[in-house]
């Protein structure tokens, strides 16, 4: 299933956010790969309701960072609403 690194805790646990349901799991750091931060997008492999195996995706990862910052830039290039504010 493919998965998003959402947040590190401690600097020991990684919360992984898998599946459109965005199903939570606690993955210790030492079983991702070494590149892996938050916003990686992964392959998560679970068996028995446990991350087996995690791997990084990065051609998904470089082009949902690229996303977000087209989505970025277009956001701080609209024009401001006319309506004034009191």
């Amino acid at each position: 299933m493919r998965g998003v690194i959402d947040r590190f805790v401690d600097g020991k646990w990684a919360v992984i956010l898998v599946g459109e349901e965005e199903t939570e799991y606690n993955v210790q750091v030492e079983q991702l790969p070494m590149n892996v931060k938050e916003s990686s997008v992964v392959q998560v492999d679970i068996v028995n309701g446990a991350v087996v195996k995690v791997a990084l995706l990065e051609d998904e990862t470089i082009n949902q960072q690229a996303n977000i910052s087209k989505k970025m830039e277009m956001l701080k290039a609209r024009k401001r609403s006319n309506f004034k504010r009191e």
